[in-house]
């Protein structure tokens, strides 16, 4: 299988967009969350990065080098999380996936992962 491009990676984050600015409960509980999530796939080389402000989510043009929240791993495995193929769990307990966040951060993407695909 090849890997994710960036360009592939930033289709699937614009149907997250999408996805989570749809769903009628996530503007709400994300008001007032305002964070910057970096999405970094080492074996493709690309930086991508997504914005949570004022109960809504964008796609960021030019990702930044930091963010509150930082998601690294292989391309194929963030297309996945962020297509809702698979769950985050477990890259990340596998060790494939590394979340650079505070506990109460990674709570809140969870609970909008769940939300978002129902799983």
């Amino acid at each position: 299988m090849a890997v994710t491009s960036a360009a592939e990676m930033a289709d699937v984050l614009r149907q997250f967009v999408v996805q989570f600015n749809q769903v009628p409960e996530l503007p709400r509980m994300a008001q007032g969350w305002n964070r910057t999530v970096v999405v970094r796939a080492r074996d493709a080389g690309w930086t991508q990065a997504l914005r949570v402000e004022a109960g809504r989510v964008s796609l960021l043009e030019a990702a930044p080098p930091a963010g509150e929240i930082t998601l690294e791993g292989p391309a194929d495995t963030l297309a996945a999380i962020f297509r809702g193929e698979t769950s985050p769990t477990e890259p990340y307990l596998d060790g494939s996936l590394q979340v650079r966040s505070t506990e109460a951060d990674m709570m809140k993407l969870d609970v909008f992962t769940l939300m978002v695909w129902g799983e």
